[in-house]
C-alpha cells in the first residue's frame, strides 16, 4: 500500500477519478487554447478537479464558464456575489462563509468579492475564460 502524501492544498489541484483513486497534481495552466476573445484551459482530467483558492478582489478576467460539468464553490471565509449571465439577464447571488453554491455547466459567471475570500472549488473538464473587454 502506498504511503499517504501530505501537501499544502493551496499549492496543488486534486484529481478525483470516477470510481477510484485520487492524486495530487501540480497547478499547471499550460494546456490553453487561445481564441479571439477567450481562452480554454483543459486540465485533461477524467473526473473531478478540485482545490483551494484565496481571492482578495474580483479579478481581471471578464468571466468564465465550465464546458464539461457544473462547478461547486464552498466558501470557508469572506463574502462574494456570484454574478451569472443568464438567458433573461444577469443575476447576483450573495454567498457568505459556510455556504456553497452550484454554478451550472456552460453559464458565464464571475465572483464579485465583497470581503477577501477563502474557498474550495470542485469541477471537471475545460474552463473557458473571457478576456476583459
Amino acid at each position: 500500500m502506498p504511503q499517504p502524501k501530505v501537501v499544502t492544498l493551496s499549492n496543488v489541484h486534486v484529481h478525483s477519478r470516477p470510481r477510484g483513486s485520487a492524486e495530487f497534481l501540480p497547478k499547471d495552466f499550460s494546456n490553453v487554447t487561445k481564441l479571439a476573445d477567450t481562452m480554454i484551459w483543459n486540465p485533461a482530467v477524467d473526473g473531478i478537479l478540485w482545490g483551494e483558492s484565496r481571492q482578495d478582489d474580483s479579478g481581471s478576467h471578464g468571466g468564465e464558464r465550465h464546458l464539461d460539468a457544473d462547478e461547486v464553490l464552498y466558501l470557508i471565509s469572506g463574502a462574494f456575489r456570484l454574478s451569472l449571465e443568464l438567458d433573461d439577464g444577469r443575476a447576483e447571488i450573495p454567498v457568505k462563509a459556510g455556504e456553497a453554491v452550484i454554478v451550472p455547466q456552460g453559464i458565464w459567471h464571475r465572483l464579485l468579492i465583497d470581503q477577501p475570500c477563502h474557498y474550495l472549488f470542485f469541477g471537471g473538464g475545460r474552463t473557458e475564460i473571457r478576456h476583459r473587454g
